[in-house]
């Protein structure tokens, strides 16, 4: 018998059955009904449209719909899409199915090319070549989310004000560009909000409501959890403590990096190796300098854990988080220790808070960008539900 609701509510009962099917399949079509409260009979019927729409199958080669005793799955292999995780050093490609599980990953240097146009066909090819490589057929792409450093418009999909790690990382219109290119709906973020995300579903700050999670790498940036909400600011530029300053900041020139950025990142610390050493070193080897003794490199190791200390302390202050997640290529040398050590001098109890570094590292935008991305292809699928992501 065919069940007719009106469409909200057949609507609001489909993205119940399908999720519930997702997260705790395979079920008959019996134990749907019980643990949904919907009747069998409306179970029944729109099992048979997600049967359709190849989102769920059921366990029997040919399906017989008047057995409800069979088990149902989720079609989570029936579609996948892309995630780019787009970095001022590397370039991280994830490819993930519809339940956003990372089924293949590649990472690539950043490519030194001048052009945002070169940069944009060069990154095309990439993905183009990871796809053939998956051996997944592109008929089943279905969405591609991209994490990048700036200032992004969501709804538009436009990099408005971009890294200077970047060429002409500017009025970038990624999403379009991409969308032409591939022919699927295409989602950026800001690199460390998709970070964030990717930590609130499977990283440290699951089951957390509020937290603040700092991006050092070759720039500097952070995203914001308050009270379950992913804050974003009035023109998407909350998190961009990269332009914080500090009581010294007229020593320092105009710059397209902010002041923060400047002296607590990975750039920052290699611009003032080479004014000290007068030679070029990476951030790697002047922590590594640090802890074999040189005396220059102990200096300034000591100067970036004192800025980073004290932009955690004006961020516990204003934001009062239960959790301060660290990632990126710098905290791989960083002394955890030391530098809650500094934090802890200035924190009281109310202010007191966790401070831990990323388990999951690159992986974690990659993982935001594809939920980000499954929400705009898939809106009836559901991640992170008790969480507002826009």
């Amino acid at each position: 018998m065919q069940v007719h609701l009106p469409s909200t509510i057949r609507k609001m009962n489909k993205e119940i059955v399908l999720n519930i099917i997702k997260d705790s399949g395979p079920l008959s079509r019996t134990e749907i009904a019980k643990q949904s409260g919907i009747t069998k009979a409306t179970v029944s019927d729109i099992v048979k449209d997600l049967i359709e729409e190849r989102l769920i199958y059921d366990e029997k080669e040919e399906t017989d719909f008047s057995k409800r005793g069979t088990k149902l799955h989720f079609s989570k292999n029936a579609a996948y899409g892309v995630a780019i995780d787009l970095g001022g050093t590397s370039i991280h490609f994830g490819q993930f199915n519809l339940a956003g599980e990372c089924i293949a990953e590649q990472t690539v240097t950043t490519y030194p090319l001048s052009t945002k146009q070169a940069f944009l066909d060069q990154m095309a090819a990439d993905l183009k070549a990871f796809l053939q490589q998956s051996g997944q057929p592109i008929e089943r792409l279905s969405f591609i989310g991209i994490a990048t450093p700036g200032i992004i418009d969501p709804v538009n999909g436009v990099v408005l004000e971009g890294s200077p790690n970047l060429p002409e990382w500017k009025n970038v219109q990624l999403a379009q560009y991409f969308n032409e290119v591939f022919h699927v709906p295409v989602t950026i973020e800001n690199d460390v909000r998709a970070a964030l995300v990717g930590e609130m579903y499977e990283g440290a700050l699951q089951d957390l409501s509020s937290a603040v999670l700092i991006g050092i790498g070759t720039g500097l940036g952070s995203a914001v959890l308050i009270d379950g909400k992913v804050i974003r600011g009035a023109r998407n530029a909350a998190g961009e403590i990269g332009y914080m300053v500090f009581h010294n900041c007229h020593l320092y020139a105009p710059s397209d990096k902010g002041h923060f950025e400047m002296i607590c990142s990975g750039s920052g610390l290699e611009a003032a190796a080479l004014a000290l050493y007068n030679k070029k070193l990476s951030a790697k080897e002047v922590f590594r300098l640090a802890e074999q003794g040189d005396l220059q490199a102990k200096y300034l190791v000591d100067q970036f854990e004192d800025h980073l200390a004290m932009g955690i302390l004006n961020i516990i202050a204003l934001l009062n988080p239960e959790k301060i997640l660290l990632m990126g290529s710098v905290t791989k040398s960083l002394s955890l220790e030391q530098l809650k050590r500094k934090v802890r001098l200035h924190a009281s109890d109310v202010t007191d808070v966790a401070i831990e570094i990323s388990n999951l590292q690159h992986h974690s935008a990659l993982q935001g960008m594809a939920l980000l991305g499954l929400n705009q292809a898939f809106p009836s699928l559901q991640f992170l539900k008790d969480k507002q992501l826009y």
